[in-house]
């Protein structure tokens, strides 16, 4: 049988930031997935509500090709925003130290029912309507595994966060219809490790990296590697 070099076209990889990120946090791992001939998109969030930043991911989507279905990973936040994505459109989800709420749930709620973690007295603001990280805080909140050079770059991109998102519940949860791996990171100062635990009790695999919350930075590599074989899965070897 002949193949059409299309056929060995890796799945699309959809990356989804966290609260008070950007896209660039995604730079690394983007390039890297790129470098191995995977096309990526890049949500980019921050438009106010949960349902508005669902439908930011799905319209990212549509810069892969045929639209997905793809691999998608969300980070902290960016978890929650996955979940809401049409199941047909998604092939595996990545939570990455990420929120997975089940229906009805709200992320603000699950973190409100974990054991306390550095978050809360590192924001700055008002947490029913905006809040910022503490500079001073947010390196070793985010990214203690890093340098000092690769650290203020990371935290110097930070911007304003909108706390509604957070209050709002997940409507529906795809991880219900589609494969899901889990990331818990044991040296996470933002969401404890135990409720990662009951999330990648969730998933149909979970896997453990001694991380800090940014492992996208600190595990850029093994993010690329995992995201990597994730796309290539069950893909035809091109003939010799």
């Amino acid at each position: 049988m002949n193949l059409s070099p299309s056929s060995f076209a890796p799945r699309g990889v959809l990356l989804v930031h966290g609260a008070w990120h950007t896209g660039h946090a995604w730079d690394g791992v983007a390039a890297g997935l790129r470098a191995r001939g995977v096309a990526v998109a890049v949500a980019e969030l921050h438009r106010g509500s949960l349902a508005a930043d669902t439908a930011a991911a799905e319209t990212a989507l549509d810069q892969l090709p045929e639209g997905g279905p793809a691999v998608v990973c969300g980070h902290s936040y960016g978890g929650a925003v996955i979940t809401g994505l049409p199941p047909h459109r998604i092939d595996h989800l990545v939570y990455l130290a990420a929120m997975m709420p089940d229906r009805g749930e709200t992320a603000l709620g699950l973190l409100a029912g974990a054991p306390p973690t550095d978050l809360r007295s590192s924001m700055v603001g008002d947490p029913a309507g905006t809040t910022t990280i503490a500079p001073e805080a947010a390196g070793r909140l985010f990214h203690a595994q890093l340098g000092a050079e690769a650290r203020a770059r990371h935290t110097a991109r930070l911007v304003p966060q909108t706390m509604a998102p957070g209050h709002q519940p997940t409507t529906d949860a795809a991880w219900h219809h589609r494969p899901s791996t889990y990331v818990v990171c044991t040296e996470d100062r933002v969401m404890h490790p135990d409720l990662q635990g009951r999330f990648a009790s969730r998933a149909t695999r979970a896997i453990t990296w001694h991380s800090d919350h940014g492992a996208f930075a600190s595990h850029q590599d093994e993010t690329v590697d995992l995201l990597h074989r994730l796309a290539t899965a069950g893909r035809p070897a091109p003939a010799p």
